[in-house]
């Protein structure tokens, strides 16, 4: 099979961070969306085509025709890039995978109107945006403002996955906040889950995963998942970087056996709650642990106390630990 072909110079920069390299991630986020029947693929900031060449791999590889298989190619895959080198490069990896006519345009997404998008009929929406290019002056550079404009251009009913940073869940500017609830005001949030720290290796961004349904406001009773896959099996190694472990594919289906209400999961791992706008759409924001402390977790808890307390004493800090001040005494 031919690899895809990456960028390095472009990894990390003014467009933010890159998934080159994560094919499993790029399948893992498509495997999330395909309860919807006919699959037909945008992704707004395709970079290398990574996210355009896993959908393509995986639909080909269920076609039951050449036919189908040369339609997939042809109508069923859409992408946008902005800069020029990028572009290059995913139409190289597309035309390196037999994609005759290949529909990559070299145009910013954000200019594009949603309308015409949306007749291109992409059921699925797949996203790695540039990350914390927003500011209060141009707010349109914020993730969510390309995650809204994403779910406007897919069609009704399409599901979105979108890898983006934890920040950007939690609303922590008005112009965020105000995309929040511009989402969920014309479409679903189905749910969020929270990666793994060390998925982007050596950038230090914490990402998620947040999944949404098309041109269907949110209901106010609507139960969401919020996962934590922190601990996905992936490890890092030495002079390595970021490897595959040998529990990785077990938990990465355990993850889509819970998402897609196969099995339960216990609220460390999944909470199902509804979700407003001004909630942090985060699984640390809902969970709350429930579990009875043994003895084992009372006394580590004492020794962590008792520690720091001798450390704060042995820094001449001892004052912390007594009621009142020296104003109250006097």
């Amino acid at each position: 099979m031919v690899r895809p072909v990456s960028f390095k110079g472009f990894q990390k920069g003014f467009q933010g961070v890159s998934l080159r390299g994560f094919r499993g991630f790029q399948i893992f986020l498509w495997e999330l969306c395909v309860c919807i029947k006919y699959l037909s693929l945008g992704d707004p900031c395709c970079g290398t085509a990574g996210f355009l060449v896993a959908a393509m791999h995986h639909m080909v590889s269920a076609a039951d025709s050449e036919t189908t298989k040369k339609n997939i190619r042809k109508k069923q895959l859409h992408g946008y890039e902005l800069q020029s080198n990028m572009f290059a490069i995913a139409c190289t990896n597309m035309i390196l995978r037999d994609d005759g006519n290949s529909n990559i345009w070299c145009q910013d997404f954000l200019k594009q109107n949603t309308a015409q998008v949306q007749l291109k009929g992409a059921t699925v929406g797949m996203m790695n945006p540039p990350y914390s290019q927003g500011t209060k002056k141009d707010p349109s550079q914020y993730e969510l403002s390309f995650v809204e404009h994403l779910l406007d251009s897919l069609t009704p009913g399409a599901r979105a996955a979108v890898i983006v940073p934890q920040s950007s869940m939690t609303g922590k500017t008005k112009d965020e906040q105000k995309f929040k609830e511009s989402i969920m005001k014309n479409h679903t949030l189905e749910g969020v889950i929270t990666c793994n720290t060390d998925t982007f290796y050596g950038v230090g961004t914490n990402p998620v995963i947040a999944v949404f349904t098309a041109h269907e406001p949110h209901p106010a009773n609507k139960i969401c998942k919020f996962i934590d896959f922190r601990d996905d099996g992936y490890e890092v190694r030495a002079h390595v970087g970021l490897v595959e472990g040998d529990s990785a594919k077990d938990k990465k289906q355990h993850l889509l056996d819970v998402w897609f209400g196969r099995i339960e999961a216990p609220s460390k791992f999944c909470v199902e709650s509804t979700a407003q706008a001004d909630d942090e759409w985060l699984h640390s924001f809902y969970y709350f642990n429930d579990e009875i402390p043994t003895e084992a977790d009372f006394e580590k808890a004492i020794g962590d106390y008792l520690s720091f307390e001798f450390s704060m004493v042995m820094q001449n800090r001892e004052y912390l630990f007594t009621e009142g001040d020296a104003d109250d005494e006097a």
